[in-house]
């Protein structure tokens, strides 16, 4: 066991003035700061932000009724009452899902509490000269601490309660919000090949649409199944884990020219994303494709056990004040991209707004902090309130990143695609789960971003990429996030459930299994019968 310091870091206010200064002075003057936007960035540093913000809380769900239940029993007494009025039944975790995927029109929305959300730590175990942690985690448990959710907080945590241990999980996504259950029943992961999640879990129990307590067990079907189902098997009770030592994750970031970065050509004039992403135990990319900047930013990272100083991983969009200036620089930009026919000034005025975003730099800038501050490197950018965004995840073979990376830079050529933000690039490693995007073969994924407040459809601006990507052999897309309309047209690709048994060799399995554990589709709401064709 060791004590982790969870002092708060120092204001960064005169930081983000100099931020801002770079970004937005060249196109406002002087009465307009003063009198709008710099009482504009007040206001984006007040503890409502999390819930409301000065552009608006259209984007924030809107109020649930939610059923609390706090054991198992509860869920189970729930589902046969919801069974027996003919309701559907969901549960709602961290609601990073897209909301049509989590809670029904009208239906019955579980929230999971108390015991359902409670660490178990079972035992530790020296197995081949290594150390192991077993314990059960409630299936509302959070990663981390959701913001959104006022009885969260971060000693709470899976990843708090486990890292006190001296244990971790070998791999997270870019923000720990979200609860256990609802992080493994999509199929979510972090950006590794070398790591998964789905690797620690031990056993997945769940109250099926009978009312039955079930307990998956890998090398079974079940076990298969019900590690991706988006809550149409059941409600998620308990995930059983087994994890490895972990204190530290060390690394770099790095802002480079396209030419320059992994994304750019080797000396056979191939891209380098396929051998990058193959070389570190941790990576993740963000690409920012507009025509005045077309920079990309690495971020790669190890474990570390060795005795050091700890160097946080700080993003400037960790400042509120710079969070909400940073909105700004993307509300210019939408507003022009918004324009029938831009100019090459506003895609000038774009770059020289988005530039100071991803500074060139000549040194890397390093990190070493506890695995749990570290590897989620977009877990304090504000992403629930002023740097909301929305995105498709679309989850391509590993061996066609020459593929993937050509047909970006054609598309980018479109700089409507290229958009106001970024496209994110990692990789993720191959799941034992029959719907998991990564199942039996290692994946990259491209993620573009669409900032939440930006004026236009985000569908649109995700069709550019589904035009061009899932016409790619093996293309997959997140359950959790937007999806194209069941019967779209995408390329030459027809988003049906055709498609999606081309791509999940055992969907039909899965689909038979799901029928068993929920004979009368408790857990089955229209968004999910058009997609599946159930």
């Amino acid at each position: 066991m060791y004590h982790l310091s969870l002092a708060p870091q120092a204001g960064r206010e005169s930081e983000a003035k100099a931020f801002f200064s770079r970004v937005i002075f060249p196109f406002v003057d002087g009465t307009l700061y003063s009198e709008l936007l710099e009482p504009l960035m007040v206001h984006f540093m007040k503890d409502e932000m999390q819930k409301k913000n000065a552009l608006g809380d259209q984007c924030l769900p809107a109020k649930q009724t939610l059923k609390p239940v706090s054991s198992v029993e509860e869920v189970a007494e729930a589902i046969l009452k919801a069974k027996s009025e003919k309701k559907v039944l969901r549960v709602v975790g961290s609601e990073h899902s897209v909301r049509d995927a989590i809670f029904p029109k009208d239906g019955i929305t579980l929230l999971l509490t108390k015991e359902l959300r409670k660490v178990e730590i079972l035992k530790i175990e020296e197995e081949c000269g290594k150390k192991w942690l077993y314990c059960r985690i409630g299936g509302g448990c959070y990663l981390g601490k959701n913001p959104l959710d006022p009885t969260s907080d971060i000693k709470s945590s899976a990843c708090y309660q486990v890292a006190v241990q001296g244990f971790g999980f070998p791999e997270l996504a870019g923000i720990i919000h979200q609860s256990v259950g609802g992080f493994i029943s999509t199929g979510s992961a972090g950006g590794s090949l070398q790591h998964s999640f789905d690797d620690v879990i031990q056993e997945i129990e769940f109250v099926d649409g009978n009312g039955c307590l079930q307990t998956a067990k890998p090398g079974t079907d079940l076990w298969c199944a019900v590690g991706v189902s988006m809550g149409l098997f059941g409600v998620i009770t308990h995930v059983s884990f087994r994890l490895p030592e972990m204190k530290f994750v060390e690394g770099t970031e790095s802002n480079l020219g396209f030419a320059d970065s992994i994304l750019g050509p080797n000396e056979h004039g191939q891209s380098k994303l396929k051998e990058s992403l193959e070389k570190h135990e941790y990576m993740r990319v963000n690409w920012f494709p507009q025509k005045e900047v077309m920079r990309v930013q690495e971020w790669v990272g190890k474990q570390s056990f060795a005795a050091g100083d700890i160097v946080p991983y700080n993003s400037i969009l960790s400042n509120i004040f710079a969070a909400g200036m940073a909105a700004i620089a993307l509300a210019i930009c939408n507003f022009l991209l918004q324009k029938p026919e831009p100019t090459d000034t506003d895609y000038e005025i774009i770059g020289d707004v988005l530039g100071p975003f991803v500074p060139l730099n000549n040194k890397p800038v390093s990190f070493r902090d506890i695995w749990f501050e570290t590897l989620p490197m977009d877990n304090k950018a504000h992403t629930d309130s002023i740097i909301r965004v929305h995105f498709t995840e679309i989850w391509l073979p590993l061996n066609q990143c020459q593929t993937i990376v050509e047909r970006l830079k054609e598309l980018f050529k479109n700089q409507k695609a290229a958009n106001n933000f970024a496209t994110e690039i990692y990789g993720a490693k191959k799941s034992p789960f029959w719907l998991s995007m990564s199942y039996d073969q290692d994946m990259v994924r491209v993620d573009p971003y669409w900032w939440a407040y930006n004026k236009g459809d985000p569908r649109v601006f995700f069709s550019y990429f589904w035009d061009v990507l899932l016409d790619i052999p093996g293309a997959r897309l997140h359950w959790g996030k937007y999806l194209p309309l069941p019967g779209q047209k995408c390329g030459n690709t027809t988003f049906n459930s055709e498609y999606l048994k081309s791509v999940y060799p055992k969907m039909h399995e899965w689909l038979k299994l799901r029928q068993e554990m929920d004979p009368d589709q408790v857990f089955v709401t229209e968004y999910w019968r058009g997609i599946l064709d159930i």
